[in-house]
């Protein structure tokens, strides 16, 4: 094949990539469309003032539901992030490209610890300190499964913490004072902060099933490259019939006595003539009589 053809070819290709993409593109954001237009609906602001009142307040609760549900998912989002990182690193290891030498550096092991903590977590190894003077008992936990656990169950609350913190920030008590024509302007308020909260959340959504079959597709890529160690078998002595059956099954009966099969044939024994031998002597003379006939030549 020649250049220029191996050139069109590829150009060829990348144009009828790039329409893929346009089209796959040009049905996401379709498909999204037709999501919000189906989740949020124009609100109706008709009726009286108690009735905007209910109205505020639903999309309120709504707003509040909403935000949550995309606060959950970003945070799925980066710690999918956090968990392709360490697959690409893993990957990288087991495909053989050489890493950057790294410099040693010294530091204790109370640094070390709040360097990989952060500094909220303020960290003493002391661990005589934390142990209690038992005689002859039998813990169930050890000093650093319980440590872990407390950490964990801290980690767990500052979450927590930070997720009340965050929607009481973004989805204050709404203040439904005012006249007719204030809680109509406060109800498309919230309808428009719920119309972007709730694209956000399917953005965020979007990115939750991507990264969860790139994540699929990196596991895989590991297990290709790790490869997969057999489990040793045992050696089982059986004959061939018991093989035979265990691979038919039990219905079958198999039998390996192959003799049973065959026919019966008599030997018949041809007697071959003898040919006859000649005497050796006459062949010596006639060969001394042809070189007598050749030297008086």
């Amino acid at each position: 094949m020649s250049s220029s053809r191996r050139h069109h070819l590829k150009s060829l290709m990348l144009q009828i990539a790039a329409n893929w993409i346009a089209q796959e593109e040009k049905n996401i954001a379709a498909a999204k469309e037709a999501y919000m237009a189906d989740q949020c609906p124009a609100p109706s602001l008709g009726g009286d003032q108690a009735a905007l009142m209910e109205t505020c307040r639903k999309l309120h609760a709504l707003i509040d539901k909403v935000d949550e549900e995309r606060y959950d998912l970003q945070t799925k989002v980066s710690k999918a992030e956090k968990e392709i990182d360490d697959l690409k690193i893993k990957v990288i290891d087991l495909a053989g490209v050489k890493k950057p030498a790294l410099k040693k550096v010294r530091m204790s092991a109370d640094a070390m610890l709040k360097a990989l903590l952060g500094s909220k977590h303020t960290v003493n190894l002391d661990l005589r300190a934390n142990l209690k003077q038992v005689k002859k008992e039998v813990k169930e936990e050890s000093l650093m499964l319980q440590i872990a656990a407390n950490w964990l169950e801290q980690e767990a609350n500052e979450i927590a913490e930070a997720k009340e913190a965050y929607l009481a920030e973004r989805c204050p008590a709404p203040d439904l004072s005012g006249d007719q024509t204030a809680l109509m302007e406060f109800c498309k308020k919230l309808y428009l902060a719920l119309d972007k909260i709730d694209e956000d959340r399917y953005d965020a959504e979007a990115k939750v099933e991507k990264s969860a079959k790139e994540i699929e597709d990196l596991k895989l890529k590991v297990v290709e490259l790790a490869g997969v160690k057999k489990p040793a078998l045992k050696k089982v002595r059986m004959s061939a019939d018991a093989m035979l059956q265990a691979l038919l099954g039990g219905k079958h009966k198999v039998t390996m006595d192959l003799r049973a099969n065959l026919k019966q044939v008599k030997k018949e024994t041809k007697e071959e003539a003898a040919e006859g031998v000649g005497d050796w002597r006459k062949n010596i003379e006639d060969k001394a009589d042809r070189k007598k006939m050749f030297e008086t030549s």
